[in-house]
């Protein structure tokens, strides 16, 4: 028979008896640990948001991109095209104007200009200062525009077509305003449907 009770029946690792009352085993142990870490985690995580919540929000910008600078290109042209047009037919030549005005409020000088034909159709002759059919022999080329004032410039072509009604027909004026040459492109002629020209069929 075996002793069903003694010294020997209970076999303790430790010093348990100089452990208080309140002391936890290991899974007690281990739940402190993780409270103690979660506190950390998450005081941790409170002070960085409230960091960079009281930062400003920067605005996001491309990379190299910089801010445009005012400049002159981005004002109103100093000269402009008044939207008057002139057309005169002689024989197989055609006459076309457009009044321009200086818009600016100092002197604008014309350099001259030339005609620029998209499609062709034409094939320009001579240009001139002046409106259509009133153009003294050897008119200028070139003219200064006070402030304000208008001119006519005027170009003969050769009709190359039986009809040039759809044809457009740009004019390209060079000027200086300010020191500063600079070119215009007026695009009053987008065809030539309103210029009566005798050998069209129907002149618009």
């Amino acid at each position: 028979m075996y002793p069903t009770d003694g010294p020997d029946d209970v076999i303790e690792h430790g010093d348990r008896g100089n452990r208080p009352a309140w002391w936890p085993g290991w899974a007690g142990q281990r739940t402190v640990t993780l409270a103690a870490v979660t506190l950390v985690v998450g005081l941790t995580a409170g002070y960085l948001g409230g960091h960079l919540q009281g930062r400003a929000p920067q605005p996001l910008r491309a990379a190299g991109a910089t801010a445009a600078p005012s400049s002159p290109q981005n004002l109103a042209p100093a000269l402009g095209a008044t939207g008057n047009r002139c057309a005169v037919q002689r024989g197989t030549s055609l006459q076309l104007g457009v009044e321009v005005a200086n818009q600016s409020d100092q002197a604008v000088a014309v350099g001259g200009f030339r005609a620029v034909l998209p499609i062709g159709g034409l094939r320009a002759r001579a240009v001139s200062v002046g409106t259509c059919g009133a153009l003294p022999a050897g008119a200028p080329t070139s003219v200064t525009l006070p402030a304000g004032a208008t001119e006519w410039l005027t170009i003969t072509f050769d009709v190359l077509v039986p009809c040039p009604q759809p044809y457009p027909v740009q004019f390209v004026v060079s000027y200086t305003a300010a020191g500063k040459m600079t070119t215009a492109q007026l695009d009053e002629f987008p065809d030539l449907g309103q210029v009566a020209y005798n050998k069209c069929p129907t002149a618009q």
